[in-house]
């Protein structure tokens, strides 16, 4: 039994036993990204440019068996802005999957834990309210989120044709407040998991159908100290429950090898209890002069989702369409339509170009204080034509530009931002052979 191997550090350690073998991966990875955006914050009227530079050293380790296979990716990320260093940011990532693979049955494991910059995946403005997007203010501060999550499914195979999935999912997202954002943070720490069944059935080689039944609850909750009448301290905020009931049919079918169509569609039943307050600080007692307030509701929407993929030699596409209750963290929410294409050519073994399109529609009406009520309803558009080139087997260089254009409904302002990358991505290729 040999291992080859073109890396020089200990990449790859096998161990054999009787009818077993176990495969150590260890492998490190690196790139740096060098952007120029001209509306970072996403102002209506941005200030000045920005130059970010992205440092992302990272390391994968695993394992191969027979049956099974764990990796765990960690990356760092540091963020520095020409312009702006009140972004500077180290973010930390943390990936883990495992799989196993059963005569009958198998499994599937993720979990990840995520320290990153609110500027990087909140599209939400960082102050409490859309009309105050303006040179001033901004819609992003730096804000940091930290997410934890994981969904373990399970997959047992009925028939040769049927099979049935048990799955579950949580995901937790807690903001750092800094003391200047205190009394007007829009972000609102949030919990929600979800159980799911899923049972499908082959028709025929290329056919196939499945139906989902799916319970989710969502949990979010915010509070701001204040004082009542200049000198009593006060505490104002809000808490909201959601639970969901999604029934979904589908189909899957291939065309050819290359070609593939998936469709779902079905309906949800969501039911929300939501609670304002105002109590004397650090205690649950009601404050005699504030308006305390509860509500619940019923909702009934429509869920779908459907995609057409196609690969050849010649490169890829891929169209999408979906609607969906997704969690948020504006205190809600949101009922999200999205509509998406993407398609790669390759122009020659090393060099390829592409572009991607996505429009999001999110809806959804948040409620922040005891006597204010607004609409967080926008559309998000982008369009990013990129460049690919494979330098090396173990080095790629990433150039794309991308367009955003982001339209609030609430005071029917267009935001729009561009940017141009440069990525450089160094990943070590292990060849090997097992003899």
């Amino acid at each position: 039994m040999k291992i080859k191997t073109d890396f020089l550090l200990p990449a790859l350690v096998l161990f054999s036993g009787d009818g077993y073998a176990l495969d150590l991966l260890f492998k490190p990875e690196f790139s740096f990204r060098e952007r120029y955006d001209n509306n970072v914050r996403m102002q209506i009227n941005p200030r000045h440019s920005n130059l970010i530079s992205t440092i992302s050293p990272g390391v994968m380790f695993g394992y191969l068996a027979d049956d099974n296979e764990l990796n765990t990716r960690f990356r760092w990320n540091e963020l520095i802005y020409s312009s702006d260093s009140a972004l500077d940011f180290s973010e930390k990532l943390v990936n883990l999957s495992h799989k196993y693979q059963g005569e009958r049955f198998k499994t599937d494991l993720a979990a990840s834990y995520a320290e990153e910059s609110s500027i990087n995946n909140q599209l939400d403005p960082t102050v409490i309210d859309p009309t105050q997007i303006n040179e001033a203010g901004g819609v992003q501060l730096l804000v940091p989120r930290n997410t934890k999550s994981v969904s373990p499914t399970v997959t047992y195979n009925l028939t040769e044709k049927s099979s049935l999935q048990l799955g579950y999912s949580y995901q937790d997202v807690a903001f750092d407040r800094a003391q200047n954002l205190i009394n007007n943070l829009n972000y609102s720490d949030y919990s929600f998991q979800q159980y799911s069944a899923t049972a499908s059935h082959a028709y025929t080689e290329r056919l196939s159908f499945n139906l989902t039944g799916a319970y989710s609850e969502y949990e979010s909750a915010n509070q701001n100290p204040g004082l009542a009448f200049g000198v009593i301290p006060i505490t104002t905020g809000f808490s909201q429950k959601s639970t969901t009931f999604t029934y979904q049919a589908g189909l899957q079918y291939l065309f050819d090898e290359q070609t593939q169509l998936t469709f779902s569609a079905g309906i949800r039943d969501t039911d929300t209890q939501s609670t304002q307050f105002t109590y004397f600080r650090n205690t649950t007692i009601p404050f005699p002069l504030s308006q305390q307030s509860s509500l619940s509701r019923n909702t009934v929407g429509n869920v779908f989702s459907a995609s057409l993929a196609r690969k050849s030699d010649w490169g890829d596409f891929s169209l999408s369409a979906g609607q969906q209750l997704n969690p948020a963290s504006t205190g809600n929410q949101q009922t999200s339509t999205t509509f998406s294409a993407r398609g790669r050519y390759n122009l020659t073994e090393r060099l390829s170009t592409g572009i991607n399109a996505n429009y999001l529609l999110s809806e959804s009406i948040s409620t922040f204080s005891n006597d204010t009520s607004r609409s967080n309803n926008r559309t998000f558009i982008t369009l990013s034509p990129n460049v690919q080139w494979r330098w090396t087997p173990e080095i790629n260089l990433d150039l794309s530009y991308s367009y955003r254009q982001q339209v609030y409904e609430s005071n029917n302002q267009t935001i729009t931002g561009d940017s141009v990358q440069l990525q450089f991505s160094y990943q070590p290729q292990i060849n090997r052979q097992v003899k």
